[in-house]
C-alpha cells in the first residue's frame, strides 16, 4: 500500500481543542466544543502560547533592519520582540560590525551616555509595549542597524486558524492544553488520574520539543 505522499497537515485551533477536550473526558467521541468553549480554548492556548515564548525557539528566528537617527541613539522596535540573537552596524553593503550587548546597569552606568561616535554597543529595554533599543555611543549621522532576533508568537482569534508553531509541536501543544483546562471543565475533580497523566505527558513533550529546538547547540543540550 502506498503512502498518502502529503508531509503538510493542516490542524486548527478548533480541532486541537476538541482533542484537548476529549482528552480530559470533557467532550465524548464525535462531539464538538460549544462556542463558549471554544473561547475558553483560545484564551488558553495564547496564554500558552505566549509563556512557550519565554524560551527560544528556532521557528521563531527573524531578521530585520531598523534606522536609528542621528543624535538620538535609540529606536523603537517592533512589538513582540523580546530577545535579540545579534545586532550589527550596518557600515557598507559588504561590512556590517558586530555590537557588543550590554545589560541595564552596564548601560546605565556609563558616564556620558551622550557621548558621539561610532556604535559599538546596545541595550535592549523590553517595554510592556514594544521595547526600545539604545545604541552607544550616540551615531551622529542616521545608521541601519541589522538585527537577529525572536519574534513575537502570533495569537489564535478563531478556531479556524492554525496555531504560530511547527506541525512537529502539535501534540505538545494538544497535551498543553488539555493540562490548562482541565480544571475548568472539572477534570481534576471528576478523574484526578486522567489529568496527572495528561499533565505529565504535557511536561515532557514540552521539553523534548524545547530541548530539539535550541538555537545554540547543533546537540541540544537540556534547558536547566
Amino acid at each position: 500500500m502506498s503512502t498518502s505522499g502529503i508531509t503538510d497537515w493542516g490542524v486548527t485551533a478548533g480541532d486541537l481543542i476538541t482533542e484537548a477536550m476529549s482528552e480530559i473526558g470533557a467532550l465524548n467521541a464525535g462531539e464538538v466544543p460549544e462556542q463558549s468553549e471554544y473561547q475558553v480554548g483560545i484564551f488558553r492556548f495564547n496564554t500558552m502560547l505566549k509563556t512557550w515564548a519565554g524560551k527560544a525557539n528556532l521557528f521563531r528566528e527573524a531578521s530585520g533592519t531598523i534606522v536609528i537617527a542621528a543624535g538620538t541613539g535609540a529606536g523603537t522596535l517592533p512589538q513582540g520582540i523580546r530577545d535579540t540573537n545579534s545586532v550589527r552596524h550596518v557600515v557598507s553593503p559588504t561590512y556590517e560590525r558586530p555590537l557588543a550587548q550590554w545589560n541595564r546597569a552596564q548601560y546605565y552606568s556609563i558616564p556620558n551616555r551622550a557621548t558621539v561616535g561610532n556604535p559599538s554597543a546596545y541595550y535592549l529595554s523590553n517595554t510592556i509595549d514594544a521595547p526600545q533599543i539604545h545604541i552607544w555611543p550616540v551615531p551622529a549621522v542616521d545608521v541601519t542597524l541589522h538585527l537577529d532576533y525572536s519574534r513575537g508568537v502570533e495569537i489564535v482569534t478563531d478556531p479556524t486558524e492554525t496555531l504560530d508553531i511547527p506541525q512537529e509541536w502539535y501534540e505538545a501543544a494538544l497535551y498543553g492544553l488539555a493540562s490548562r483546562i482541565a480544571n475548568t471543565f472539572g477534570a481534576t475533580r471528576i478523574d484526578p488520574g486522567a489529568v496527572s497523566f495528561v499533565t505529565q505527558r504535557a511536561e515532557t513533550l514540552y521539553q523534548q520539543l524545547l530541548d530539539r529546538d535550541r538555537p545554540d547547540s547543533y546537540f541540544f543540550e537540556p534547558y536547566d
